[in-house]
């Protein structure tokens, strides 16, 4: 799994203290686990041999979770018990702080440290490979020790009920608490601490006084202001005229052009403000956008022209999901709907009465809309602040007016296309610092930007911080017959097609089909798969060749059943062209009604003779691997242990229902794999389809190794910052537990 790992290690029961405050807002999250958010991999727990399931049970029952943050690290660690970590105090007590790590240490923890109250994790170092200094994207926000964030509850005198009221009145004495708030009509945070314990302010109301009493709570420390000081550097993006798509922000003063493709590509920047190591960091990656300069009402009419019959399902299919933007004010939209019923006449109400698109654009925005007749888009938005009940809010938009922005799956497929954009989007380690100095130079030299970090006391500090890594030797790479080094970018495919693979399946009942137009590309499938498979190690028989006569989807779901058999390893099917709906009934008939492993391959890609040779070898790994043979294997220095990846993909075009994908290694080489997909509704709990994914994949383990796992990891993918709560819960999975104790018992 790639991306942000989520390790969570069973092994040695392990019980870790927390602070407790006395606070109400405080308190442990009624889950029957500890949460710790650590910068570590997780935890390693060790289950004894004998009555694995019982003992399996009772370590997941009282286990902890560590959430990594950035890439997750393997520790090996917890091999000396409980003697390393020495005796905890209670939950009420200050945790002792220590200061200096050993560097050479591998194995032990070192104790956490505590700096205005507040908890840092463990840090653990490594000692294979070489150590090396590295710059880290991280810039240091200092922070004004005469200001913070400071929480007020405000009361009124006598009782004022509208939320807008409350606003209104405490706004009439801006002057005595300053113009920098958020206020949310009972909780007030304002970055100054004011004089008094409590503050009372007097505002009038028709003919009665309206008493205002503010009183100091707390000073709320950092880690529970991440979220505002998160929404104050999207303050500062708009200062600096940035665009906003999703959590990124980007600069459309300067577009790189790509003129053939009209496309453009916007600079941007990726930030999140974390608390690590004992202060406050902004983390800031460079980003970018690939725009459209052509208009939406362009690829309408170019759909048009091509497909007149399936118009409408295409452009639905197209624009769905996807986000466009309105270049004259430069806001973002994500399409929901096509609205074929409307066009530019069409009228809506305003404050000031009925007008048309038309009349609209042309008063507001001093744009006349050439074609009166096109569709337009419709863009749902969820109101902040409100109930689920609430009523979205909708946007019409004009698709003269709108530009796609992203990578499209035409753009994808266009393999030369791809390669002149990555020479935009792949930066060096130092273009990227030079892409912070910029951001850093911008801020500071934005009056706006400064006052807005300094009215809540912040301010950046230019210097990266550096930090001691380790660059680990190559790794060795094991194929069938041979060991060859990845070498230092890891990279071995030239020798994955010219060595034995390590378990290679050989051929012997398989099916070939396709239509009668794309016999050239069969035939040239089938000829290169024989001149490519022996240095592979796999012996290929002669194919059960079917050949259709019409591109139609029923003759392919038709040939499927009357040919597959229990004997056949593996099905072809040669396609003219993509297309989802094809692909999805064959995918469909071998995976659920004949299961067997197919292999779809577009013709086009058949068609480059010169090419060929090394498209059917990578076709010749896949097939491979989809009837279970291996491919190539690394070391890894443990035994009896299951890892499992978890991932989740939510389709824009299908708004109600996600996939969380579930997978969990079968073998000592780990290249053989339990798989599973579950679709969840939009209410559904992830943790739901875990259960069931995560009871197979120990029931599939236990019937290929005679045993259960002594060890389980757990990585964790598509999982944002925000998320790693709800991330944390899902892996302690008291449902699970729930549900697999009777199955655990019993085995």
């Amino acid at each position: 799994m790639s991306g942000r790992g989520n390790l969570l290690n069973l092994f040695n029961k392990k019980t870790r203290s927390s602070e407790i405050s006395s606070s109400s807002e405080y308190y442990e999250n009624d889950c029957g686990f500890n949460i710790h958010h650590s910068t570590s991999s997780g935890e390693f727990h060790r289950l004894p041999k004998d009555n694995i399931g019982s003992d399996l049970l009772k370590t997941i029952k009282n286990m902890d979770t560590s959430v990594g943050r950035g890439r997750a690290q393997f520790v090996q660690t917890f091999k000396s018990n409980e003697t390393n970590l020495g005796k905890r105090k209670d939950d009420t007590s200050s945790i002792q702080s220590k200061d200096t790590i050993n560097n050479e240490s591998t194995s032990s923890l070192e104790n956490s440290k505590v700096h205005n109250d507040e908890f840092f994790p463990n840090v653990v170092h490594g000692s294979k490979g070489s150590s090396v200094i590295l710059s880290c994207n991280y810039i240091e926000l200092k922070t004004d020790e005469n200001k913070g964030v400071y929480q007020y509850e405000v009361r009124f005198f006598p009782a004022v009920d509208s939320v807008h009221l409350r606003i209104k009145y405490l706004n009439e004495h801006m002057d005595k608490i300053g113009g920098t708030k958020t206020f949310d009509g009972a909780s007030l945070y304002l970055p100054i601490l004011l004089e008094n314990q409590m503050t009372v302010l007097v505002s009038k109301s028709m003919d009665t006084e309206v008493e205002i009493r503010i009183l100091f709570k707390k000073k709320e420390p950092f880690k529970n202001c991440l979220h505002l000081y998160n929404i104050l550097f999207d303050r500062i993006m708009k200062t600096l005229n940035y665009v906003r798509f999703d959590r990124k922000q980007f600069d459309p003063s300067c577009p790189k052009i790509i003129p053939q493709a009209k496309l453009e590509v916007w600079p941007g920047y990726v930030t999140a403000v974390d608390e690590l190591e004992g202060g406050l960091m902004l983390c800031c990656d460079v980003s970018h956008r690939i725009l459209c300069q052509r208009t939406v009402l362009d690829m309408l009419i170019d759909i048009y022209k091509k497909n007149i019959n399936s118009y409408q399902d295409l452009v639905k299919k197209t624009l769905i999901g996807n986000i466009v933007i309105t270049r004259y004010n430069n806001r973002t939209y994500k399409i929901s709907e096509v609205c074929f019923n409307e066009s530019p006449q069409s009228i809506f109400h305003t404050k000031t009465g009925p007008t048309s698109y038309v009349q609209y654009y042309t008063k507001y925005h001093n744009i006349n809309i050439k074609d009166i007749n096109q569709p337009l888009l419709l863009s749902i938005k969820k109101a902040r602040g409100t109930p689920e009940d609430t009523e979205n809010i909708e946007f019409r938009l004009v698709p003269e007016l709108c530009y796609l922005t992203g990578l499209r799956d035409d753009i994808r497929s266009n393999n030369k296309l791809m390669r002149e954009i990555a020479t935009y989007t792949r930066v060096t380690p130092n273009q990227r610092k030079l892409a912070l100095d910029k951001f850093y130079d911008n801020v500071s030299n934005t009056p706006a930007a400064r006052e807005i970090l300094d009215r809540w006391g912040l301010a950046l500090f230019r210097n990266l911080n550096n930090l001691k890594g380790r660059q680990l030797d190559s790794e060795q790479i094991y194929f069938g017959k041979k060991v060859v080094t990845a070498g230092q970018n890891a990279e071995f495919s030239k020798d994955a097609v010219k060595n034995e693979m390590l378990e290679a399946i050989h051929l012997n009942n398989w099916i070939i089909i396709h239509f009668k137009t794309d016999l050239r590309a069969a035939i040239s499938l089938l000829d290169n798969m024989k001149q490519c498979c022996r240095p592979l190690g796999m012996n290929i028989s002669k194919p059960k060749i079917i050949s259709l006569d019409h591109d139609r989807i029923n003759e392919f779901i038709d040939a499927l059943r009357r040919n597959i058999v229990m004997e056949t390893q593996i099905v072809v099917c040669i396609c003219p062209n993509s297309r989802d709906d094809r692909y999805s009934a064959i995918k469909k008939i071998c995976c659920l009604e004949l299961p067997v492993p197919s292999q779809v391959i577009n013709a086009k890609t058949l068609c480059n003779e010169t090419k060929n040779r090394s498209v059917v070898q990578k076709i010749l790994l896949q097939m491979n691997c989809k009837m279970g043979g291996s491919l190539w294997t690394v070391k890894i220095p443990f035994k009896s242990v299951m890892i499992c990846g978890i991932d989740s993909y939510h389709d824009p075009s299908n708004r109600g229902n996600s996939v969380a994908a579930f997978v969990a290694s079968l073998n000592a080489s780990y290249t053989q794999w339990y798989s599973k997909a579950v679709i969840q509704t939009k209410s559904e709990e992830i943790v739901n389809g875990l259960t069931s994914s995560f009871e197979a994949a120990l029931n599939s383990y236990k019937k290929r190794n005679g045993c259960l796992p002594e060890s389980v990891i757990i990585y964790r993918d598509g999982v944002g910052d925000g998320q790693l709560s709800t991330c944390s819960r899902e892996v302690q999975i008291n449902w699970t537990i729930h549900c697999l104790e009777p199955w655990l018992m019993n085995t």
